[in-house]
Parts: structure tokens; sequence; C-alpha cells
């Protein structure tokens, strides 16, 4: 029988004290939460911040005021405060801990993307618990993959969870600010997305996050796109358990009735293209009306210094994005057949067009098979 396979993401307002340190009983009811859906069979990934923010009180730093270099000297310092205090509560439950640092390339390149999910699927085969986490140390602004809702939805696709549930400070997600808007209603269930959702969103939540409701709503969207139903709540006692029997905790978020595959959802949301292609009329649409491949005599221009293996994107002579596939050769190669120098293969990218949603087919083993 399968087993339920769960992604928790607990954010830096339900473990750090106002004054930046670990707070030791919130930290407990994490664990306290993910032990006991453990004991109840589920296999769990703890996306678990706090890192930055124990790390700034450490250093004496104010979150509001500090260097990008400041930040990463307080992961550095943090990152191990908190996978120490993590294992030091679980491996008295009998549950060993493997700490997880992700940057955005382990998300952007199938192959990486490959190595990751046959690494967290060893750790799960022998019952370790996941604890991830962005490498702040070394992540720069523009390789940032940003927020870890955000890196909780990509991680909950490319290890294919069941289910996505996002902690926090708030019971649910409102149709309006509840801190601003006294008269605001927590929703129980949301069934589709409409342009009303990112308005209710409001502006990012409390100092020592970097997030809020905004990016947790945008990690639901990724989710519910790959099929995962994702659930927003409060942490506090039971809350876990209540999730998972599925009586109305938090506001959970269907997923799609009719799911994108893994790698289509990744190819949107995760990758990040390293070129473009420009498309003549005919490619463009064979590419966007008969989900054709694309083959070399249909691009007219490239962009980029990509390697086969790469994510491009396609595009018509205007510049307008129709799709994104990996490329199978690089634009050393793509050159060389606009220069007519000498013959390369035909084919250049693969693609397969799924709604508004495009994906390249996939490599084997790059982790992103879909089932």
């Amino acid at each position: 029988m399968k087993r339920l396979r769960v992604v928790v993401k607990v954010g830096s307002s339900s473990l750090v004290t106002p004054g930046g340190e670990l707070d030791r009983s919130r930290l407990g009811l994490v664990v306290a939460e993910t032990g006991a859906l453990r004991r109840q069979g589920a296999e769990v990934l703890l996306v678990s911040s706090g890192a930055v923010a124990a790390g700034l009180g450490t250093l004496g730093l104010r979150p509001g005021a500090v260097t990008l270099a400041g930040k990463q000297a307080a992961a550095a310092i943090g990152q191990g405060r908190l996978v120490d205090a993590y294992r030091g509560m679980f491996v008295p439950l009998g549950i060993e801990v493997a700490q997880v640092l992700l940057s955005r390339a382990e998300l952007e390149h199938p192959r990486r993307v490959g190595h990751l999910s046959r690494a967290l699927a060893a750790l799960l085969h022998h019952d370790v618990l996941p604890v991830v986490n962005e490498n702040d140390t070394v992540a720069s602004d523009e390789a940032k993959i940003g927020d870890n809702d955000t890196l909780a939805a990509l991680l909950a696709v490319v290890v294919g969870a069941d289910l996505l549930v996002l902690l926090t400070d708030i019971d649910g997600f409102y149709d309006a600010d509840p801190r601003r808007t006294p008269r605001a209603k927590r929703i129980s269930v949301v069934e589709r997305w409409t342009p009303e959702l990112a308005a209710s969103a409001g502006q990012p939540g409390t100092g020592m996050g970097t997030g809020g409701m905004r990016t947790k709503l945008s990690a639901a969207r990724i989710a519910t796109h790959a099929g995962i139903d994702t659930v927003i709540a409060r942490s506090e006692p039971g809350v876990l358990l209540r999730i998972v029997a599925g009586d109305g905790a938090g506001t959970l978020f269907r997923a799609h009735p009719q799911p994108g595959p893994r790698r289509e959802v990744w190819l949107r949301y995760g990758a990040r293209p390293r070129g473009r292609l420009i498309l003549d009329d005919g490619a463009v649409a064979a590419v966007e009306g008969r989900q054709a491949s694309l083959l070399l005599p249909g691009i007219t221009d490239f962009r980029g210094a990509f390697l086969a293996g790469d994510v491009v994107e396609l595009a018509t002579a205007g510049d307008r994005v129709i799709a994104r596939g990996t490329a199978l050769i690089g634009a050393h190669d793509i050159m060389r057949w606009l220069s007519q120098a000498e013959k390369v293969p035909r084919r250049a990218v693969r693609v397969v067009q799924h709604r508004t949603m495009v994906m390249a087919e996939g490599e084997p083993g790059d982790g992103l098979e879909q089932g």
C-alpha cells in the first residue's frame, strides 16, 4: 500500500521569537506534529524557515536592516543551530534527520532534479526525515529561489507528494487581510482560481519571513496544477492530523481535476530559461496548433549561450513566448546551422503543448516522469 507523502513547510513566524531567537516551544510543536504524522505511516519532508532569523539574533542584527552578506553570514550560523535543534528533538522520538540545502540550480536542470529526486527517495526509503531549506549562505539575489513557500511547492512536485501543507501564523486564507479587515472571513475550500484570489492575498507577512499570503497562494497554485492538494493553516497542536483527516483545518486548495504532468509543471514554474529561439510562422503554427516537435528549419534566430539539456523559450518573430522546451542541441550547433557552415542534426527541441503550460519530453531518469 502506497504511503501518504506530505511536504510540510513551516515559516519563520512559527519558529522564531520577535527578538530573532529560536523559540524551543514552537519548534517542539512542529516536531510533535511531524512525529504524529509519521506515526500514522506518512512519509514527511519538512521545509523549514528560521535559519536566517536565528542567525541574525546571534549576530545582534535586526531583520529589516541587514545587507545580503549579513543575511548570508546569519544563514551560516543559523542553519547549524536550526538543524541541531531539530535533531535534538526528533532523535528521542526515534526519527533520524537529514539536512538538505538547495539552491535554484538544483531545481532548474532536469539532470540535477533527477539527482535530487533520487537522493530524497533514498532518505524516505530509509525512514529518514529530510529537513529542507534554501542554501542562503551562498545564494545571490539573481540565483535565489526566493521564498520557502515556492521551494516547498516545487519540492512537492519533484517528489510526487500527495499533500502540501503551509504552516503559518494565520489559520487559513481569508477573503481580505484579517489584520486590516475585522470582518474578513476565512475561506474553507478553494475549488478554482479566480482573479479575486490574488487581490485577497494582502501584503507580505511578519518581519521574520520573506513571503506572506501572496507567496503561499502562488505555492498553492503550483502544487494544485500538479495534482497536489494544498492546505494553508496555523501551526497549532493537532493541526497536521486534522488536515490529513479532512476535518476542515485551515484552507484547502483542491488539486486541479486535470493536472499537468509533473515535468510540465516543473518546466513552467521551476526551470529558468537559458536562452530563446525565434521561430518562423510555420514553426509557430506547428508548436501552438499541432503540438508538434520543433525542427531546426523552423528556427530563424536565437539568444543566449545555452547547452544541450538547458531549458529554452520558443518565441514568435515579434518576441511573443509561446512555449518552453529542453534543447536537444546547444546554441553553438544552432549557430552553425543558421550560418550553414556545416550540417548538424535537424531536431533542435522537442516540445509538447498542454493548454497554457508547455513541456519538453522527459529524458530517462530525470526524476520528473509521471507517476
